[in-house]
């Protein structure tokens, strides 16, 4: 038993409660208590004590959209737009990527997602070559929370029955061997390719078996979707009908699909999103960056469809801090909507952890700290310069804190950082093989930043 105490807790329960001077009691995994830290203390009183000194505590952060395998490359997306950025870079990496590299890359990722108080993560697209004995290793090593999108490809040819089971079918076995491993971290999903441009060709019996599958597992799927001008319009000269409408045609909406971006979506398909219970992921900074588009996000809320936060990557974000995402999201619906309340701090910090949870199907077990919820928790020290005075706890979370103001992160009750240093891995030893084999990726793949002024 663990009693963490003195802190405001910023409890995401159904009431949105904030509470003054409470405790915490964890039992295990999973919180058992949440009340003033008076009463705690006393029913607790042989517990072991963990003394916060007045941090805030939040749930832990849901990056809905990281791909994890990216942090190699971090800077050298710069200046890029979509089909360059997939061209010229990404799939150049993963054609010659060593499966060691991509480990590392994970490894490197999560260590940053933690540091800013992050506690889950999806990464949907998954490469089939990577070596995921190693990748869950190294999950369990950290102790993060990883829905890995088995990244699933139809086979060429004929679409037909027999071939696309035969396919979904040899995915599903690496799925179901890794699927809820490392005591229940690591939680798998299909990654699902479909049509975005030229030379892309659609399988209907291939979609509709992954979603059968996904429904007979319990997982979920995840995609990106209606995310560039370009891929919207391929849709719709191809196949006559908006991306929400080919989705729908194609067993590929519902409350199980967490669609990625959508920064093109029409009034007619958020209303198809609502009424199929579809969650979506938004990803202001890299969509900012890449001139993606903007999500008209107040629009999507409203129409009543659940959104979550993401980061993209360190590839085109430049990284995996869910702070900047929050403030990002506010900051540019207000902006656009040249309005100071269409996107409010209270609103971000609930896509980043409640509706975080929702979008994964997780929203019994985690995105809020109440009884029963599993122990993933974020103690924030905002007694520093950037972040004091506190009038208003949330501002200050989602427009003053970054990264620099996490202090200690439990992962179903355990501590994966302490006092700001990482429990489960040897930082420096990552810090430095991520230096050294990103170096030798750059020069085998003849990349470079965008860097014009000169280095001596």
């Amino acid at each position: 038993m663990l009693l963490i105490n003195d802190v405001t807790a910023v409890t995401m329960d159904a009431q949105r409660r904030i509470l003054s001077n409470a405790s915490i009691a964890i039992d295990g995994n999973q919180i058992v208590a949440v009340d003033t830290s008076d009463v705690l203390k006393t029913r607790f009183a042989s517990a072991e004590q963990f003394q916060a000194d007045g941090m805030v505590v939040i749930p832990g952060l849901i990056d809905t959209h990281a791909h994890a395998d990216q942090s190699l490359l971090r800077g050298l997306g710069d200046l890029m737009h979509w089909i360059p950025f997939l061209d010229d870079v990404v799939e150049p990496y993963l054609v010659k990527r060593d499966p060691a590299d991509a480990v590392l890359a994970n490894t490197l990722a999560m260590m940053e997602m933690l540091r800013c108080g992050t506690t889950c993560f999806v990464s949907p697209n998954v490469d089939p070559r990577d070596d995921y004995q190693s990748l869950s290793e190294a999950i369990g090593n950290l102790g993060i929370r990883a829905v890995l999108g088995r990244f699933i490809i139809p086979a060429s040819g004929k679409d037909n029955l027999e071939i696309a089971k035969t396919t979904v079918n040899a995915a599903v076995n690496v799925m179901n061997k890794w699927h809820g491993s490392q005591n229940n971290l690591l939680t798998m999903w299909f990654g699902l390719d479909v049509p975005r441009r030229p030379g892309d060709t659609d399988h209907p019996y291939f979609y509709k078996t992954v979603s059968e599958q996904a429904e007979a597992m319990d997982v979920g799927i995840v995609y990106h979707f209606c995310s560039e001008i370009e891929d919207a319009n391929y849709i719709v000269d191809n196949y006559g009908v908006r991306p929400a409408e080919w989705s729908k045609d194609n067993y590929a909406l519902g409350s199980n699909v967490l669609l990625i971006n959508g920064c093109q979506v029409t009034p007619l398909e958020i209303e198809i999103l609502a009424e199929t219970g579809t969650n979506l992921v938004h990803s202001p900074v890299a969509n900012m960056k890449m001139a993606t588009g903007i999500l008209p996000l107040v629009d999507v809320l409203n129409a009543g469809v659940n959104v979550s936060l993401g980061t993209d990557g360190a590839l085109n974000n430049n990284s995996y801090d869910m702070f900047s995402e929050m403030k990002s999201a506010c900051l540019l619906q207000n902006a656009i909507r040249q309005s100071p309340t269409a996107m409010t701090a209270q609103t971000a910090l609930e896509m980043a952890t409640v509706r975080g949870a929702k979008a994964i199907g997780r929203e019994d077990d985690l995105g809020s700290i109440e009884p029963n919820k599993m122990a993933d928790l974020v103690l924030l020290d905002l007694k520093q310069v950037n972040t004091y005075p506190i009038h208003d706890p949330v501002s200050n979370i989602v427009f003053s804190a970054n990264a620099r103001n996490v202090h200690t992160v439990f992962v179903a009750g355990r501590k994966v950082l302490d006092d700001g240093c990482i429990t489960g891995m040897d930082e420096a030893m990552v810090l430095q093989s991520a230096q050294e084999r990103g170096e030798k990726i750059c020069a085998e793949l003849k990349l470079s930043g965008s860097n014009t002024w000169p280095v001596s």
